[in-house]
């Protein structure tokens, strides 16, 4: 199953998804991002899909809260769902974070890197 949850824009960043890609986008360094991402992630966990692109190449930054927010999201998916992950590798955060991400679940997660 596919969704389409149009751009949503919260302070610098915004959150859409469309067909089977979630998008991240600018700046999630808010007090409580979880305010915005655990709605927008529940929306899409009520569907079943057998494979998820996150792509958080035009995302700047995911502060902790935003990052444990993405945790609970795949945990949520794992392992009904196979879930890949488009990065930018230049940015050190995306480089560190979602390589950490990954080796929670080699087999269902998977990197790539849109400059290569």
């Amino acid at each position: 199953m596919v969704f389409n949850i149009p751009k949503q824009t919260y302070n610098r960043a915004t959150i859409s998804a469309k067909d089977n890609t979630v998008i991240l986008e600018g700046d999630i360094d808010q007090n409580q991002p979880e305010d915005f991402l655990k709605p927008f992630f529940n929306q899409i966990s009520s569907r079943e899909y057998e494979s998820l692109t996150i792509d958080i190449s035009n995302l700047e930054f995911l502060n902790s809260a935003g990052i444990k927010c993405l945790l609970d999201f795949l945990s949520s998916r794992i392992p009904q769902s196979k879930v890949t992950i488009k990065t930018d590798q230049k940015k050190t955060w995306q480089r560190n974070s979602m390589t950490v991400i990954q080796s929670i679940d080699e087999k269902n997660i998977s990197l790539i890197d849109k400059t290569k």
